[in-house]
């Protein structure tokens, strides 16, 4: 009978579903933790705003936000952020702010002057319409995104075979440069093509997809940032980094913008072959990082200073990533390195409670050599971040 009892027991510890570990309940608590003091701080961040044509860029030193109008490349995040923090709140203020800050940033749906569209209307304006499809609030929403849409693939170069970048720090004679960012800018893009838009379009992005891993990344999976084509016969005339710290380099949240650009082109196309682009982009991600998770701004850089930013938007790829993988040990391997870097984001030092800031995430690098926007707080970081809380908190719920 005592022999009986003992297995009983024995088989009853083994009956414990994962989530009900010490390991994972700590984690969920922490997550818990960030995301309740994150909707507090969003929450005072309207009042330091105040605008609703301003939007929050990077912080200063200070801590506190600088603004931009809606033609900065930044804008539709902090739209965005509150658009999450209305989803994990169903607090209706923040549905409210959201579409105060959404609302000024449709003037830019014909800015053909910008590479970054996606980044400003998808972010907004997509997840507007994703968390109210049926409301007279966004009834607007499909039709400005399909024309941001529309405007962003009149871009396409087809001397080049990819999109442009709008800006280049150096550029060359005669030259079309292309910057990895603009896989990002893609899922507005491909949206529009199963929604109404020009078919074409996902075409156009099937192509960019080819021509950047082809063009950007290197054996080992690391990336260049900038690539650039002569303007009359579409061949390379060099490659390097805009952002990083040397041409040889891989800049950090280019990596980032590239693992969670071939992730999105998976989702759309299903086709196996961007799967395993996006795993070894992120293999490379996952290989350069430090013990805590978060990524230097530069992985071969001596320069030692981290970017959240990067992390965040790997944690949230990864999220996604490993839900497409069929094998076990490749699940659980992605989805725990997921659940490392959120942790990481989750606690000090990255994460700002006590600080006494409305930003939600420190230690962003936008460029180390050229801006004074280092190891600062960054809209996008914060956009992120909460968009892997959402995810986690979904896979949990699941």
């Amino acid at each position: 009978m005592r022999i009986f009892i003992t297995l009983l027991f024995f088989y009853s510890l083994l009956s414990i579903p994962r989530s009900s570990t010490p390991k994972v309940k700590a984690l969920d608590q922490i997550v818990e933790n960030a995301l309740e003091k994150s909707v507090l701080c969003l929450r005072k961040s309207v009042a330091e705003v105040g605008d609703h044509s301003k939007y929050p860029t990077y912080s200063t030193k200070e801590l506190k936000w600088k603004l931009a109008a809606s033609d900065d490349w930044t804008s539709g995040f902090y739209p965005g952020t509150l658009w999450y923090a209305f989803e994990l709140s169903r607090d209706d203020s923040f549905r409210k702010w959201a579409l105060e800050w959404t609302a000024g940033i449709e003037n830019e749906k014909h800015n053909a002057n910008t590479h970054d569209l996606g980044f400003r209307f998808n972010c907004s304006f997509g997840n507007g319409l994703r968390l109210l499809p049926g409301d007279t609030a966004t009834r607007k929403y499909k039709e400005i995104l399909l024309t941001a849409a529309a405007t962003a693939d009149s871009r396409f170069s087809s001397i080049a075979g990819l999109y442009p970048s709008s800006w280049d720090a150096n550029p060359l004679p005669n030259s079309i440069p292309a910057v990895v960012d603009v896989m990002m800018n893609l899922e507005l893009l491909l949206w529009a093509s199963k929604n109404g838009g020009d078919p074409k379009i996902k075409e156009h992005c099937i192509t960019h997809a080819n021509t950047t891993y082809r063009d950007f990344v290197r054996e080992d999976g690391g990336s260049f940032h900038v690539v650039r084509y002569d303007k009359t016969t579409g061949k390379i005339l060099n490659k390097g980094q805009l952002q990083g710290d040397a041409d040889s380099s891989t800049w950090s949240r280019g990596q980032a913008w590239m693992v969670y650009g071939f992730t999105v082109m998976y989702r759309y196309t299903k086709s196996s072959e961007y799967l395993q682009k996006a795993i070894k982009l992120a293999d490379y991600f996952i290989g350069h990082l430090p013990e805590d998770r978060i990524a230097n701004w530069d992985f071969q850089s001596e320069l030692k200073l981290p970017d959240a930013s990067a992390s965040a938007i790997v944690t949230s790829a990864l999220f996604e990533l490993q839900g497409y993988m069929k094998e076990k040990a490749k699940k659980e391997h992605y989805l725990g390195e997921a659940e490392r870097i959120l942790k990481s984001l989750c606690l000090p030092p990255y994460f700002s409670e006590g600080k006494g800031t409305n930003c939600l995430l420190l230690h962003s690098t936008q460029y180390y050599r050229s801006t004074d926007n280092t190891d600062v707080p960054s809209t996008f970081a914060d956009y992120y971040f909460m968009e892997s809380i959402l995810r986690y908190k979904r896979l949990k719920a699941n």
